[in-house]
C-alpha cells in the first residue's frame, strides 16, 4: 500500500491528502500508526496494519495480499521479506541500506528466485529531509525525483523520466496544522523512522504539470485531527477527475 505516501508523502510523493485546520494539539503525546486504510472512489478498501518492537521501529506490515517483516540485521542493514498471505510463499525480499541515523539510503528488490526486480536510493540533506529519490530497474530506463525543502516542508518537485524532465510538482502546506505523525512526503514504506524526517506541516493541496507547464495533476487533502492533534482521516479529492479517497488512521 505505498500508494499512501502522497498523503503523507504525498506520494507515498507519489500521491496525497487533509482537514480540520483549527484543532490544537492539548498533549505532547506520541502515537504509533496501528492500522490504515484506504478507499478510492468508493472501490475495495485497502487495509495495513502496523506492529513495533521496543524501540518504535516498524516490525511488520500486514496487508491485503502480503505481510512484511523487517529484520534490523545490524545499525546499517535492515532486510525486509515480504510473503504472500493466501499461502505464505514468498512475494519479494528487500535488502536496505541504512546510514548512520537508521534511514534507509538503498532498497534492492529481490523475486524469489533471487534475481534483482528494482533499485530504490535516497538521499538526504544535512538537515535529515529526502531531496532525492531515484529508480533504477535492472535493464532499461529509470526516474529520479529532487525535491525543494523550506522551512521543513517539501515545496516542489521535478520528476524526470531518464534525464528527461516527464513533470513538475507544487506542495501547499496549512502552517496552522503541524505534522504529528513524523511521515515524510516520500518513502517505499508507512514509517517516521525509516526516511528521513518528517515534513513539519501538512499537505493540502498537490498539483503537477507538464513540461509545458499544462496542469496533469491536481489534488486537495482535508484532515479530520483528534484532541492531540493526529489525523483521524483524510479525504483526498482529485480535481480533474471529480474522484474522492478517504484515508483513516487507528494510532496506540
Amino acid at each position: 500500500m505505498n500508494k499512501i505516501f502522497i498523503i503523507f508523502i504525498s506520494i507515498f510523493a507519489l500521491s496525497s491528502c487533509q482537514k480540520d485546520t483549527e484543532l490544537i494539539s492539548t498533549s505532547s503525546k506520541t502515537k504509533s500508526l496501528a492500522k490504515f486504510t484506504y478507499v478510492w472512489n468508493n472501490e475495495t478498501p485497502e487495509i495495513e496494519d502496523f506492529t513495533y518492537d521496543a524501540q518504535g521501529r516498524v516490525t511488520v506490515i500486514k496487508g491485503e495480499e502480503q505481510t512484511s517483516t523487517f529484520n534490523y540485521v545490524s545499525a546499517s542493514s535492515l532486510v525486509v521479506t515480504a510473503k504472500n498471505n493466501s499461502d505464505n510463499s514468498p512475494y519479494r525480499s528487500f535488502n536496505c541500506t541504512l546510514n548512520s541515523k537508521g534511514y534507509i539510503t538503498k532498497i534492492s528488490m529481490f523475486n524469489p528466485d533471487g534475481t534483482l526486480y528494482y533499485t530504490y536510493n535516497y538521499t538526504y540533506n544535512s538537515d535529515d529531509y529526502i531531496i532525492k529519490t531515484e529508480g533504477v530497474p535492472p535493464t532499461g530506463t529509470g526516474y529520479y525525483a529532487e525535491y525543494v525543502i523550506q522551512n521543513g516542508n517539501v515545496v516542489s518537485s521535478k520528476n524526470f523520466n531518464g534525464d528527461v524532465l516527464s513533470y513538475t510538482g507544487k506542495y501547499t502546506i496549512d502552517s496552522s496544522l503541524e505534522n504529528k505523525t513524523g511521515f515524510g512526503h516520500t518513502g517505499y514504506w508507512v514509517s517516521n523512522k525509516l526516511f528521513g524526517k518528517g515534513y513539519k506541516n501538512m499537505l493540502v493541496e498537490y498539483k503537477s504539470f507538464s513540461p509545458s507547464n499544462a496542469l496533469t495533476w491536481h489534488m486537495k487533502y482535508e484532515h479530520d485531527l483528534d484532541a492531540d492533534g493526529y489525523p483521524l482521516s483524510t479525504t483526498s479529492l482529485n480535481v480533474l477527475q471529480n474522484k474522492k479517497g478517504i484515508e483513516t488512521y487507528v494510532y496506540k
